[in-house]
């Protein structure tokens, strides 16, 4: 045998050992795939996006943050400062017209793990539901915080760092002080002040003087010989009815600063 034949016949077992180029490009992950891959993975953590039912004259801020699997309906005339929180995960949140939700305060829970869904349940699985409620012209202030189911009824004010436990209910043209906590399923009655920091053992309630009174320390007599000289205490009802006016006029002042949000005028 030549020795051009024995080179010949030995090259075969010196590229046995080798593997195929085309074995070894696809045993690797393309670039392609793993960004696929973590698209999808941030796909799967993104929030739920509820419906939304906005009014036109409503103003959004840019960093308001609407979440949830059911609807969030928001009325004429709605402030929405920049980063409140409304959460519709345990059923939907209805805003009356005329309302002011001040900045950090959130509206609804947040999800749990085992109510984060990308869509409503079936109706078979509503039953549970709650409808979180603020009727017209309620104001909440800034850190407050009101949970699934309660209703805050027309012209309420609920103060900062305030919480109203869920199905509880403020009453209208009631006003709860900064730092209360409403308990659950409890009731707070129209025109009532609540103030005192902590749970319902440690809060005052009292109503609202509603028509005209006299002031404390007139006796009869008094009274009798000023009836020409009206000195008895503004009508409680009318004060309130000037100060829905001046709530109005800083609706408007507050929707020119904080303008509507572009992202969200497309999804109405």
């Amino acid at each position: 045998m030549s020795s051009s034949d024995a080179a010949l016949s030995q090259q075969p077992s010196q590229n046995a050992g080798l593997k195929p180029a085309t074995a070894t490009s696809s045993a690797r992950p393309s670039q392609q795939h793993r960004v696929s891959s973590s698209s999808a993975a941030a796909t799967a953590t993104a929030p739920a996006k509820p419906s939304l039912t906005i009014h036109p004259s409503a103003t959004i801020a840019d960093t308001a943050l609407l979440h949830g699997t059911y609807q969030i309906s928001i009325g004429a005339g709605v402030v929405v400062h920049p980063r409140a929180r409304l959460y519709s995960y345990d059923g939907p949140i209805v805003i009356g017209d005329g309302c002011v939700i001040g900045e950090k305060s959130t509206i609804g829970s947040p999800t749990t793990a085992s109510s984060e869904m990308s869509s409503p349940p079936p109706p078979s699985a509503e039953v549970s539901r709650v409808t979180t409620r603020l009727s017209s012209s309620v104001i909440i202030a800034p850190l407050a915080t009101i949970l699934s189911g309660a209703h805050i009824r027309s012209a309420a004010v609920i103060e900062s760092l305030v919480i109203v436990h869920s199905y509880a209910s403020v009453g209208a043209h009631s006003k709860v002080c900064s730092g209360c906590k409403i308990p659950e399923n409890s009731v707070v009655d129209d025109w009532t002040v609540v103030w005192g920091s902590g749970g319902a053992a440690r809060q005052t309630r009292r109503k609202r003087t509603v028509g005209r009174k006299q002031p404390r320390g007139r006796n009869d007599a008094d009274n009798n010989n000023n009836n020409n000289n009206d000195e008895t205490l503004p009508d409680g009802k009318m004060v309130e009815d000037a100060r829905l006016v001046v709530l109005q006029k800083e609706r408007e002042s507050l929707a020119k600063m904080i303008g509507s949000s572009p992202s969200l005028q497309k999804k109405r």
